[in-house]
């Protein structure tokens, strides 16, 4: 009797995604998003092999923007007007301008690493990245607007918001790691992204972005688009809990 060879996790995760088609050629750019989803092997041949990285550049950066600024409006309807003009604003400018600062990080470090993927393959990675998060965000945004309209105080809104920016985070860390993976599986002779670096440069990216995030508070109550304040990122879990979102 033929032994039954049991499938280790990767070997299942790495099975799923050789299934996935999606023709980036035919489909238009925002339509990587659907690809995303629901077609991510798909998505990550064409990264690798360099196929129409335009396509899913313009399709990345133009789902993390419109999803990240529909959060940000809902965040700033809890003081309808300007601020939620500001607030629509700020929230992409945080999102893409974390992943336009720690694109040469993720670029350069892997390459010295050892890596071929080149400047525009990385730059897709990474806002494959944020695209895969902001996806989260717009998931969320019924229920975040339900809660803004009828919530009277801004201290459930805070943790809500916190608790739904994490849950987008750590989605964007799997999409992540399931790029890695798969990489590694379609060319075992390099390594496109070094595991204990993609650890470190997530946290790098946490920083980035709560020191962002601080930079242009507040994001749900009133103030100016930027007040000029400067302030380390150590600082913003203090500002947060006190009020200052």
């Amino acid at each position: 009797m033929d032994e039954v060879k049991a499938l280790t996790a990767d070997e299942i995760l790495v099975e799923r995604l050789e299934r996935d088609e999606f023709d980036s050629a035919a489909a238009g750019g925002f339509a990587v998003v659907g690809a995303i989803l629901k077609a991510q092997g798909a998505v990550i041949r064409d990264v690798n092999a360099g196929r129409n990285l335009r396509t899913h550049l313009r399709g990345f950066f133009a789902a993390a923007l419109v999803f990240s600024a529909v959060y940000g409006a809902i965040m700033g309807l809890f003081q309808p007007g300007l601020q939620t003009l500001y607030a629509a604003l700020k929230v992409p400018v945080v999102v893409l301008g974390t992943a336009l600062l720690c694109t040469p990080t993720f670029y350069v470090f892997n390459s010295i690493l050892g890596s071929r993927l080149t400047l525009a393959q990385s730059a897709a990675v990474v806002l494959l990245f944020a695209a895969s998060a902001t996806l989260i965000l717009v998931a969320f945004a019924p229920i975040a607007w339900l809660f803004t309209m009828t919530t009277g105080g801004p201290a459930f809104l805070r943790i809500m918001h916190l608790l739904v920016f994490t849950i987008a985070i750590a989605f964007g860390a799997h999409v992540l790691r399931v790029t890695r993976k798969y990489l590694l599986h379609l060319d075992l002779s390099r390594t496109a992204i070094h595991a204990g670096f993609a650890r470190l440069w997530f946290w790098i990216v946490l920083f980035v972005a709560f020191q962002m995030a601080y930079y242009f508070r507040p994001l749900v109550t009133p103030g100016p688009f930027h007040s000029g304040e400067r302030g380390l990122f150590v600082e913003a879990l203090g500002w947060f809990f006190r009020g200052g979102a």
